[in-house]
């Protein structure tokens, strides 16, 4: 009974538009489970102690106790990093010529990906404006979101690292509690490395530090890490297309 009731609740955010629908399924998970929990323990209590209505009934005002008391405490924050690796069949250099800037990417080459799949905007090209420290690499999604990556760290043909700063996020493009650069979520910096394994194999890691600030954060750091790993493997995927369909030897042995 418990399920229906959560149910019914997060239906209600979605079609009044309180609630985006990778919100819903973020908390569905968790909803589920306080809900058992508490209808276990409810359940347990009226067995037990076989009190009357107007006693029960105190459970009922709990909540309304203890919300007052939670807006007192400050959010805390809490940052982690992702990195995510693939392996590509294609020298250093030809790896390097296509993530420094990415042409524009066609939805044929996106895989199907969980993050996409609930409402993150897709990738759509990024340029890179210097070949140094301090050049900038302009970012664009979907919906008109614009990012900007100050490159922090450059070597050639190995890593380049970079800052993230947020141009440009129309109000409708994505929900508030998954932003980046919002109140309860950010992105703050990335970078890629590339790891020499033969002439012509190559290994690319794609990292982000991102910060979350909820009450929860050990429940947001997990959706934090599995969305960030996924929507990073999409991005590398492009890359590893990319990458081995211009290599000669690759494409030599494809045919």
């Amino acid at each position: 009974m418990p399920w229906v009731t959560v149910f019914a609740f997060l239906y209600t955010t979605i079609i009044t538009l309180l609630e985006a629908t990778i919100c819903v399924v973020m908390l569905l998970p968790a909803f589920m489970l306080s809900a058992s929990i508490g209808g276990v323990i409810m359940g347990k209590i009226i067995d037990h102690l076989k009190r009357k209505q107007q006693t029960l009934n105190l459970f009922l005002v709990i909540p309304f106790l203890f919300a007052p008391i939670e807006s007192h405490f400050d959010t805390p924050s809490a940052t982690n990093s992702v990195a995510t690796e693939i392996v590509i069949n294609a020298d250093k250099e030809t790896v390097w010529n296509n993530i420094k800037s990415v042409s524009e990417i066609k939805d044929e080459e996106l895989k199907w990906s969980f993050a996409h799949f609930i409402g993150i905007p897709k990738p759509i090209q990024s340029e890179l404006t210097e070949e140094r420290v301090g050049g900038v690499r302009h970012i664009k999604w979907e919906k008109e979101i614009r990012f900007r990556e100050v490159i922090t760290a450059w070597q050639l043909y190995d890593l380049f690292s970079y800052d993230i700063l947020v141009d440009h996020i129309p109000p409708e493009a994505i929900d508030k509690h998954v932003k980046v650069g919002g109140k309860y979520f950010d992105v703050l910096n990335g970078g890629y490395k590339i790891t020499e394994i033969d002439k012509n194999t190559t290994k690319l890691t794609l990292s982000c530090t991102y910060r979350v600030t909820t009450n929860f954060n050990f429940y947001s750091k997990l959706w934090a890490d599995f969305i960030m790993d996924d929507f990073q493997v999409v991005i590398l995927n492009v890359v590893k297309e990319r990458s081995e369909n211009s290599n000669p030897l690759t494409t030599a042995k494809a045919h």
